[in-house]
């Protein structure tokens, strides 16, 4: 399979297992806001957080309504973004969306990343 079928593929299952974890989506719903936090590398920090920051109207558009980066203190090109939602269906939307997708190729995100879901309670 292509790196790119990998990434999407991928996105699309670590979303799906997250939110296949939680209690239930109208539960989910009436709990609070949520948070997506998101791991994976990248061939280059500094030419991935142009693409990063280039994506703020897909951020805006799928209702992120705050977005934090970090990365692993030993290795600088494995990143960890924290993403806030008002809603689950924001949050599945979001992880989902092609141009979310074709934004981490661009960056040159290099493996799959791992996507957690957490609803406030």
């Amino acid at each position: 399979m292509e790196k790119r079928n990998v990434m999407k593929a991928a996105v699309g299952a670590a979303a799906a297992l997250a939110v296949g974890s939680l209690i239930g989506k109208a539960q989910a719903a009436a709990m609070g806001p949520v948070l997506a936090v998101v791991s994976h590398p990248v061939k280059d920090y500094a030419a991935w957080r142009v693409v990063y920051d280039g994506a703020e109207p897909i951020r805006q558009k799928m209702g992120v309504t705050g977005a934090e980066v970090f990365h692993d203190p030993k290795d600088p090109n494995m990143m960890i973004i924290i993403h806030r939602f008002p809603s689950l269906e924001a949050a599945q939307a979001f992880l989902g969306d092609p141009g979310l997708k074709d934004a981490m190729m661009k960056g040159g995100v290099t493996a799959a990343p791992t996507a957690i879901l957490a609803v406030a309670v």
